[in-house]
């Protein structure tokens, strides 16, 4: 979708990051689409150099700190005019993109996933920690099993696939999501996500997302993306919607209660296991044997 909306910039023309995450239907990922374009593996098609910032600098090309004369030099084979490393919106700037608001609908979705969020569920006996590495545009995702009551590990799966969502805060679900639900099992056990779960500006983080399929669910996030903390609880607009778990900040998915979904946790981290930090292992090895040919996770 970026990279199109990219291709519609013609020469002698000039976009904005803030432009390009509007008509995507959400401002606030401009820095997202900034880190998406200094990726970008095939320069100048689709052409990120055409893009800079929202005062007319014209930044980087190819990443902070490298490339500003090559940025400059394609510009002006193109017929725009650059001043002291700046253009001239008024003169160059183009802004009618043709796109469909996907990261608007999307909010609206969350909206409807928020008002599902249950916390009605039985007691865990099983906790699956799951959590996604990437290597290009292929997630790698892990899921490890625990016994809650003995800690041992009983288990584990693993899921593979290309991804075609880049990560834009607030909209982690459907980047990681299509990787994590192949691994989700209905049989009562407790997934524990790395990510949110209501504690998210909308009330639907990733967690949310794959419990209103049904499954049991939290988010362990490691830091917070709203809320303020009073003691161990974190509030949001003065209701308790996650709490500290060791480095974790526990949140309910959906058919789990908070204080069962941080039981759980704090019962594994008791023992002296960390189920979130042993599926990131498991991810990361994942992605390595799959690059190294002759390795097996």
């Amino acid at each position: 979708m970026l990279w199109d909306l990219l291709r519609q910039i013609p020469e002698g023309r000039v976009s904005t990051y803030g432009a390009l995450a509007e008509a995507m239907g959400d401002r606030r990922a401009a820095r997202a689409v900034g880190a998406e374009l200094s990726a970008n593996p095939t320069p100048p098609d689709p052409p990120c150099h055409r893009v800079v910032y929202a005062d007319g600098a014209i930044g980087w090309y190819g990443g902070k700190g490298r490339g500003a004369e090559e940025k400059e030099r394609l510009l002006r084979s193109e017929g725009v005019e650059v001043s002291q490393g700046r253009v001239d919106l008024s003169r160059h700037l183009f802004s009618g993109f043709r796109c469909r608001p996907f990261l608007e609908e999307m909010r609206e979705e969350q909206g409807a996933v928020a008002a599902a969020v249950t916390e009605l569920g039985g007691e865990p006996s099983v906790v699956s920690a799951m959590d996604v590495s990437y290597q290009g545009d292929e997630a790698f995702a892990a899921r490890v099993d625990f016994h809650l009551g003995s800690g041992e590990e009983t288990g584990h799966r693993l899921y593979r696939r290309r991804v075609d969502m880049p990560y834009i805060p607030g909209y982690l679900a459907y980047r990681e999501a299509p990787a994590l639900l192949p691994l989700m099992v209905d049989d009562g056990r407790l997934h524990l996500v790395d990510g949110q779960g209501a504690l998210h500006p909308r009330g639907a983080g990733i967690a949310c997302h794959l419990g209103a399929r049904g499954y049991s669910c939290a988010g362990a996030a490691k830091s917070l993306l709203c809320g303020e903390l009073s003691g161990d609880s974190v509030l949001v607009e003065g209701v308790e919607k996650g709490r500290r778990a060791g480095r974790y900040y526990v949140s309910v998915g959906s058919n789990i209660e908070l204080d069962q979904a941080c039981g759980a946790l704090e019962r594994l981290l008791g023992l002296g296991i960390d189920p979130c930090r042993r599926a990131h292992r498991l991810a990361t090895e994942f992605k390595r044997s799959a690059s190294s040919p002759g390795r097996s996770v």
